[in-house]
């Protein structure tokens, strides 16, 4: 966050009230733009990863049957 919102300004007119008002609304507004981007970023990232098991999976198919249980060892955090 760039600027900093106090919780207790000191207002003394309704006007002032208003712009305090509008620029939490604006703050709030911006954080949950932010937030729907993260999601959509975590999501995207699930599929890619999801994408690259896959491929790792079939690549470890492809290998010879003498290799492969080492490689399995070596990647089962990473695949499963």
């Amino acid at each position: 966050m760039n600027e900093k919102v106090f919780s207790q300004p000191t207002l003394e007119t309704d006007a002032d009230y208003e712009v305090a008002i509008e620029q939490y609304m604006a703050e709030m507004r911006r954080l949950n733009e932010q937030m729907n981007n993260d999601r959509s970023d975590i999501e995207r990232l699930k599929a890619e990863t999801e994408t690259l098991k896959t491929e790792t999976r079939a690549l470890l198919a492809t290998l010879p049957t003498k290799n492969l249980e080492v490689y399995q060892c070596q990647t089962r955090n990473f695949v499963n």
